[in-house]
């Protein structure tokens, strides 16, 4: 499998600390072929002049980008990580319950 970074349908979420785009830098198959790495910078426009930047780096399952419906819970665990942190940083492995 191999992904781009235009593939991964990640472009913006809501949270309680204002709208971020999603902008995707890069991909990389682990070994074992279903999970990703995958690194995204977080921008938010301040003002006409100024954007806050936080740079995110997320272990996540191939098929959790898959559907609409996986991504959602992406998005959630992203929302979950701007509103709770500071800075940058990473997000360990979001698999889904089995």
């Amino acid at each position: 499998m191999n992904v781009e970074p235009q593939d991964v349908q990640l472009h913006e979420v809501d949270t309680s600390k204002g709208h971020w785009g999603i902008f995707v830098q890069s991909v990389v198959e682990a070994r074992d072929g279903e999970n990703l790495f995958v690194t995204v910078i977080l921008e938010q426009n301040i003002d006409d002049e100024h954007i806050k930047s936080r740079r995110l780096e997320m272990f996540v399952s191939a098929s959790e980008l898959a559907s609409p419906s996986s991504r959602s819970g992406v998005l959630g665990q992203i929302r979950n990580w701007i509103e709770t942190t500071e800075g940058d940083g990473s997000l360990g492995r979001m698999s889904q319950s089995k």
